[in-house]
This record gives structure tokens, sequence and C-alpha cells, in this order.
């Protein structure tokens, strides 16, 4: 029984490898490109807690459309939302108080190529206004950061042709991907302890 349940844990991985190895291809040939996520003592069983806790706090930072803020950070949190892989998580850009926790994701919408991912969880917008090089007006960057207070535990990069609206494809394809590998399923630098599938 236990080497069943581990082959089906396994298979359960590659399948789940698999899916985000095509997601990357597929992204790539939408002109969507990430670069790989950055790990700082990121946890994945600490999602667990995060779903249970109710929505993750999102701070949108900037606005690279000629849309009202408030429809920008809403189409954003919209397509992020159940953009994981397990458990589904929720974004919105205001929680309430009992639903707080440390825990809050920060997503920099046109990003500076210098933006400094590790700086973005304490303050993002002096992290914003400090960053000088923005990326060629034909790209459109997004910088999405998962913090716990000001510390980093992951994050990532991602570039697309710069889209119309945040209801275009583009840039929720996007949104999507960079949202779907900040949350990876393990951590290789911690995987004799903080695999996801042997905690549940």
């Amino acid at each position: 029984m236990k080497n069943q349940l581990r082959t089906t844990r396994s298979a359960g991985f590659k399948l789940a490898a698999s899916a985000v190895l095509l997601g990357g291809l597929a992204a790539c040939a939408n002109d969507t490109v990430l670069r790989p996520v950055q790990l700082d003592n990121y946890d994945p069983n600490d999602l667990f807690y995060l779903a249970g806790k109710g929505p993750v706090k999102t701070q949108v930072v900037g606005n690279p459309f000629d849309e009202a803020k408030p429809e920008v950070d809403s189409a954003t949190t919209s397509v992020m939302t159940g953009a994981t892989f397990r458990p589904k998580l929720t974004f919105q850009i205001e929680v309430p108080p009992e639903q707080n926790s440390p825990y809050h994701v920060v997503m920099l919408l046109d990003a500076p190529g210098n933006a400094r991912p590790e700086k973005l969880c304490a303050n993002p917008e002096d992290a914003n206004r400090s960053a000088s090089s923005k990326t060629g007006e034909d790209k459109l960057r997004v910088v999405a950061v998962y913090c716990v207070n000001d510390r980093r535990l992951s994050s990532i990069a991602g570039t697309t042709a710069r889209p119309a609206s945040s209801s275009d494809p583009r840039f929720q394809k996007l949104i999507q991907q960079a949202t779907l590998n900040l949350f990876p399923l393990d951590n290789p630098d911690r995987r004799d302890s903080n695999r996801l599938w042997r905690a549940r």
C-alpha cells in the first residue's frame, strides 16, 4: 500500500512538472517569457495555511493601461485567483482584518529592469520609484513577489509583447503564468523536508 501511495504521489508530481514545462513552452510560443523563480526559505506547506486563512492580500503596483487603477487591480487579482496548483488560492487587494496574515503578494506592473524583488516586500511603492531603467515600450515586464512580512519567500519576473488593456489575453497569460510559478510545488533547496505531497 505504501509503495502504491508513493507511486501515485510520484506520478502526480511528474504530471504537475509536465504541466509546468508545457505551460512554459506555450508561454514562449505566445511571446510570454518568464525568468526562473527565485526561492528564499520558501515552504510550499505554508500554502495550506494561506488557503485556510482566506484571500491573500495583494498589492498591485503600477498601471500600464489607460484604465482606472481599481479596474487594473481587480483584473490582475481575478486572473491570479485559482492560478496556483494546489491548494487553489484567492487573491484580493483588501482583506477583512480577521483574515490578515503576515503573508502577502506584491505584483509590480511595467516593472523597471533594475527593480529588485528582494526590496519589494518592505515598501513596493518606494522600490518602484527608486528603480530607473524601464523595459522597452514594446514590452511589458512584471515582477511578482511572495512575502512574509518584509521578507521575500519567492519571486519571478516575466515579459510579454505590450498588451493593449488589462483584458488583453497577453496580459492575462503573463499574470497567470507568473502566479503559477510563484508558488511551486517544491523547494529544491529544502527537498528533504518540504515536499508538498509529503505533507498532504
